[in-house]
Order: structure tokens, then sequence, then C-alpha cells
């Protein structure tokens, strides 16, 4: 019996590959196995070839694999350009008689068609599968009644039914039986869209003002779902540039607030972020990175923003940038985003990418547990007992009491003119050096305070060093594991971007004889800020810049060929 197995569901645009993994990887969830899930998919709604993955294992298995072990193929090019990834023992399942030495004697179309449409031949292709792991049945039921309703839960259970017996009664089916998982009921199947959306629940969002922009949008339709249930305000703004001036006023009156864009629409934010600091406005804001320049790849990934977000707005003023590792993690970065921001009084950015906001995982439950839950608002009584409120009162931290408008009789002034401490502007000229040094103050007191713990696993100071971020980390952790004795190397991985703790990752890079930084951008965006930072240079880069995330595979191969250099 098999730990763990890869599926491959491959074909057009339109032909519903997305709903078969999804129903492969919730049944699996529910049956006490982890799942991992990625999308290849072209720029398209209908035609073209895409396809969805899912790696199924009686343990967590952090990264996608090159190959599959199992091709579903709905149409030919999706069996020819896809048959170089299976080794020779994969199993094809296929809409048609097309030819290859994997394909199961039985097509996916004709059961579909018994089952009352053509249009059910995914559902079959699940059914199959599900048969050939050696799974049990009503659990694959239970996840049908969830995705389907009406006549087409019908059509559907009948398309599992058949898809479910051609499997079992296929000899060769055997040989892809799962060993028994674990059985803990209660995981999540979620994707990192959704984990981010609730971690801005759990942060207190009260308002996403977003335009829709792949591959950011899940986020934006995610909270538009439980907006009316939870009291959040999701407004899908006419542009980029209004969508980030709607979260400098939400936040003006005292909302927690945030926007989500790629990194085209958030070329068109840059003013308004740049408002952000002046005013000193709490805000999150997602940029789910995807390659460049332009629209780029729209549907691929990328990790190519990280300098985009440091340098976005002109003039000094405090930020905060955190990349999530995995889906779970962008739950809690998220989370705690919100409450930074409002803390120190300024833009939080989270880079993601459409690996993990399209990708799917099985989760254990989130920890809503620790989650800061405090308001760093003043209160009508404290507002009440002061002087007269200065919004931007010149403190020795530069962090000034924060209001909102409203609150109680006090004015909250605030502009985009630099201003005095009440925030009047027309100003001498001592005065904008003093709340230019404020805002100067507030920066070395992010840095001081904000550092969200990194990742190291292995010892850096005989091993070579490889450092990475963001989404990077699964593959990254398991092409460590398969190196020489498990630990060929030390792994290095940031949560946090900026502020940088530089002493201690230049010390971390003193002791390592060799340091290699792996990112999935044409130059190294990390690379070069961690030279400006510790101070020293980092030549040996690993970057990747075809739109498509690193396997563990590719990783392996290619951190052994630094080393042995």
């Amino acid at each position: 019996m098999l730990n763990e197995i890869t599926i491959r569901i491959a074909g057009a645009a339109g032909q519903g590959i997305q709903t078969t993994a999804d129903l492969l990887g919730k049944a699996a969830t529910r049956a006490g196995y982890w799942a991992l899930g990625n999308v290849d998919a072209e720029s398209r709604i209908r035609g073209g070839l895409n396809y969805c993955q899912v790696r199924l294992a009686v343990e967590p298995r952090p990264a996608i694999r090159r190959q599959a072990d199992i091709l579903v193929a709905h149409t030919e090019r999706a069996l020819t350009e896809n048959a170089g990834d299976l080794p020779p023992e994969a199993a094809v399942l296929a809409d048609e008689p097309w030819e290859h030495p994997g394909r199961v004697p039985w097509n996916l179309l004709d059961l579909a068609r018994q089952a009352g449409t053509a249009k059910s031949v995914g559902t079959v292709a699940a059914g199959a599968i599900w048969a050939m792991l050696g799974l049990r049945r009503d659990i694959m039921d239970t996840a049908i009644g969830d995705q389907f309703s009406g006549r087409l839960l019908e059509v559907n259970r009948q398309a599992i039914e058949l898809g479910y017996e051609a499997g079992a009664h296929w000899a060769g089916g055997a040989r892809y039986r799962l060993s028994p998982g674990d059985g803990i009921a209660g995981r999540l199947w979620i994707s990192g869209g959704e984990a981010i959306a609730l971690g801005a629940v759990a942060g207190g969002v009260s308002l996403l003002a977003a335009y829709p922009m792949s591959p950011s949008t899940s986020i934006l339709m995610r909270l538009a779902d439980w907006a009316a249930r939870l009291g959040i305000v999701v407004e899908q703004a006419e542009d980029e540039i209004a969508a980030i001036n709607m979260v400098a006023g939400a936040s003006y009156a005292g909302a927690r607030a945030m926007t989500t864009t790629s990194g085209g629409g958030f070329d068109l934010m840059t003013e308004g972020v740049s408002l952000l600091g002046m005013i000193e406005a709490p805000a999150v804001i997602v940029i789910a990175q995807r390659p460049g320049p332009s629209t780029g790849l729209a549907t691929r990934t990328a990790q190519g923003d990280l300098q985009l977000a440091l340098h976005a707005g002109h003039g000094r003023f405090a930020r905060v940038i955190l990349a999530p590792r995995d889906i779970a993690d962008g739950f809690a970065l998220t989370a705690r985003a919100f409450d930074i921001a409002e803390k120190y009084q300024t833009p939080v950015f989270i880079l993601t990418d459409q690996q993990l906001q399209d990708g799917q995982m099985t989760c254990a439950p989130f920890d809503w547990e620790g989650l800061p839950t405090r308001r760093w608002l003043l209160t009508p009584d404290e507002l009440a007992a002061g002087p007269e409120y200065r919004r931007f009162a010149d403190t020795p931290n530069g962090i000034s009491p924060l209001a909102a408008p409203g609150a109680a009789e006090q004015l909250v002034i605030v502009s985009s003119d630099e201003h005095d401490e009440v925030g009047h502007i027309n100003i001498p000229r001592l005065t904008a050096e003093r709340m230019g040094s404020k805002r100067l103050r507030k920066i070395d007191t992010v840095a001081a305070e904000v550092s969200l713990p990194f990742t190291l696993a292995g010892d850096a100071r005989n091993k070579p060093l490889v450092i990475g971020w963001g989404s990077s980390y699964g593959a990254l952790a398991e092409a460590r594991s398969r190196s020489a004795g498990g630990d060929a190397f030390a792994h290095l991985h940031l949560r946090q971007l900026w502020p940088l703790p530089g002493p201690e990752l230049a010390a971390l890079i003193d002791r390592a004889p060799l340091t290699v930084v792996a990112e999935n951008n044409a130059a190294g965006e990390l690379a070069d800020l961690l030279q400006q930072v510790v101070g020293r240079p980092l030549p040996r880069r690993l970057n990747k810049h075809d739109g498509r995330p690193f396997t563990a595979d590719e990783l392996a191969e290619r951190i052994d060929r630094e080393i042995r250099s």
C-alpha cells in the first residue's frame, strides 16, 4: 500500500477540473488524510490547457510534486502534454480511448453519459479514483452532497456510483491503494484566499475595498459572501485608486480597513499609500503576486513585488511587510497584521502569490486563542479627560494617540499636506522638520518592536544556509528532508520581510560556509535587500521566473548542484 499519491486532473478551461480536485481534497481530508492542491491555469475562460493537482498522503506533505501517479485527461492534448510527467506505472483515466500504455479499460465520457450528462465526467473520475485508492464511498457521497443540490445532486451521485464501480472492478487499480490515514476528523480543506479572508475576520476587519485582480480576487469574494452575516462592508471599487482611498477614509473614521490587489493594481495605489503615511492611518494591504511587467502572466505565480511594496509611496514613513509561508500561516499573519497596523498607525503589507492564494491544503482548525484583540483607539472617556486632542502629538517613540472622529467632542484633523501636531497645515519650517523627525522615530520604533519569528531548520554553523520567503517554504523544507541525511543544508525562512533583524541575520550568514537565497523571481529581490541590510555580498541565488512554483524535486536538485559547486 502507498503512503502518498499524486493525482493530476487536466483539460480545458470550463471542464470542471477544479471541482474534481475539490471533491478529492475535501473527501480525503474527511477520511483522515492530508491533501495539498495546486492550480496551473491559463488566462482564459474556455479552452486551452489547465490542470489541478492533488497530493494525498498519510502525513502532511508541504510541497507540490513534478510527477503525477494518476492522470485524468479530459482532452487529447491534456494527455499528450502531461505524459512526460508520468512514471511508467501511472494510470490514465481519459474521456475517450486515446492511446497511452497506462490507460484504464473504460472511458469517462461513456460512464458520464450513463449518469445522465457528459458534464459529469469529472465526478465519474473522482468516484473511480476513490475506489482505486481503496476508500469508503460514503465519505465521497458526503462531499458530493456539499457540492451539488437538486437535480445536479442526483446526476452526480449516479456519476460517483458508476465511477466507483468501474474503479473497484479494475484489477490494475489495486496498486494505487492508500495506507490508512490517521482517522482524525475536523480538519479543514481550505484555500489560501479563504484562509486570509478568515484571518481578516479574526483581525477585526470592518471594511474591504478592492478592485478585482487575479490572483487576489478570492479574498474579495469570500468576504463578500460573509459580509451580511458578519457586519463587514465590502466594496468593489471602480478602480484601485478609489479602493486605497476608501481604505484611508475608513481607517480615519476608526474602522479596521484593508484592500487586496496584485502588482499591476498596486502600481495605481502608490499615491494612496503615501497618503496613509502622511495621515498615519492603519491599513492592511494584500498584494497577491504574479509575474510582470504590466499584466504579465495573470494566472501564474511569482515573488516579484517585495521591492515594490518596500519603496511604494514618496517620502519616508514606517511600514511592515509580511509573507505567509503557507495557507495556515496566511490566517495567522493576516489576523496579526490588523493589530500591528493599528498599534503603529502604519500600512502593513501581506505578500502572497498565486500559488498560495489559489492552492488548497488540509489544515488543523485555526487557533484563535492568543490572537490580539485590543483596539488601540482612545476611548471617549480618555478623550474627554484630556486637553485639546492632538492627532499628531510629538511623542518620544513617534506614535501619537489615535482617536476616531465623533468619539467625543474633540476634533480629529488630518491632511495630506504637512501639518502641525493638531493637524493644521501652512506651518513654519521648524514644525515641518519636527513632524518629519517624529515619523522617522516611528520607523525606529517599529524596527525595534515588530519582530515576528523566522523559521530555522538545521545548524548553519557548519552547513550551507538556504534562505527563502513566502510560499516556497514547503518546497524548501521537503527538499532539505530529501537531502543527504535529511540535513545537508540549514533552511532559514522569513515571514517578516521588513523591518529585518540585520545583526541577527548577519550573524547567521557569517557562520555559514555558504549562503544561497532561493526566490521565485528573476534577480533576487530578497537577496538584494539582505545585502543592503546585513552588508554582506550574496551572489549565490536560485531564481525562477517562468510563472510556475518551485517543486521539492527541482529545489533538491538545484541546491545540491550549488553545494557541490
